[in-house]
């Protein structure tokens, strides 16, 4: 049996990545009865290795716990990998051809909306381009999990009574939520996600606010890191950017300046609808 130092260095796999495969069910090592530290095994080494493995060919962390599981035999977990590999490759494919196409070498010499025109014909033709609103939508629901809030039906003056009323939540949102720990700041988990709640009061009456334990741990399955990145900096930024844009609007003086606004105001109002709709649902979307 080994410390968690001695695998990282047989692993190459830091303490903090070995830590979220252990919450996510990957790895579930022994325990020192002496001081509780958790203890090693060489088929833990090894049940880490192929999590490495698998994570560098980009199969998805809930595919890959089934593989690990045996609920889904290797031959079937690589075609599925392959299958989604080979849709990515041709999505990528079609963006590098198009960017080949793009003859111009200043921003302001481009034709946009003959280039859009293009692309749509290509979409409708079969070519697959990155889907830049199912994305955003991803992103808005996240962070809705990372963080949401309800209103009680019962003051929630004890462990018992907030418990019930968390389970109600769950209840009525159709949500896998388990109760892991019961007090005034009771621990849960919902698909697996731990989560801690309080509660605070106002003139408005009683709230009970969720938010997750292992906030950086959750991102949208198949995204890179550095798209859901973007996507949550727009999802923060269109109220600041709306209030600008209605500041500015006012002062406008010729009607041809408010040209440049309408995509804009677009935006910000899918933005807006977006992030509502995500609210009002939580996890139901």
């Amino acid at each position: 049996m080994m410390q968690i130092k001695e695998v990282e260095k047989l692993t190459g796999i830091s303490r903090q990545n070995i830590r979220f495969y252990e919450r996510k069910g990957l790895l579930k090592p022994g325990r020192d009865t002496d001081n509780s530290y958790r203890l090693y095994s060489e088929e833990d080494v090894r049940r880490l290795k192929e999590v490495k493995l698998f994570r560098k060919l980009d199969m998805p962390l809930d595919e890959l716990q089934k593989l690990l599981e045996g609920k889904l035999s290797l031959e079937e977990a690589l075609r599925h990998q392959r299958e989604r590999l080979e849709k990515e490759q041709e999505r990528l494919g079609a963006a590098l051809d198009f960017c080949r196409n793009i003859k111009e070498v200043q921003l302001g010499d481009m034709d946009v909306d003959e280039y859009l025109q293009r692309m749509e014909r290509e979409e409708k033709s079969g070519r697959r381009f990155a889907d830049i609103w199912k994305d955003y939508r991803r992103v808005s629901h996240s962070e809705m999990i990372r963080d949401f809030s309800f209103m009680p039906e019962a003051p929630c003056s004890n462990p018992r009574e907030f418990v019930e009323q968390l389970c109600k939540y769950g209840n009525d949102h159709n949500l896998n939520l388990v109760i892991t720990r019961e007090s005034m700041s009771p621990h849960f988990e919902i698909d697996g996600i731990a989560y801690t709640a309080y509660r605070t009061s106002s003139r408005f009456g009683i709230t009970v606010h969720c938010q997750m334990e292992h906030p950086e741990d959750y991102m949208p399955q198949g995204m890179s890191e550095g798209r859901y990145k973007v996507l949550r900096l727009i999802s923060f930024l269109w109220l600041p950017v709306l209030l600008a844009l209605l500041f500015a609007v006012p002062r406008i003086k010729e009607p041809v300046d408010c040209f440049f606004l309408i995509p804009l105001a677009a935006l910000l109002a899918a933005s807006f609808f977006s992030r509502y709709y995500m609210y009002g649902r939580n996890f139901k979307g």
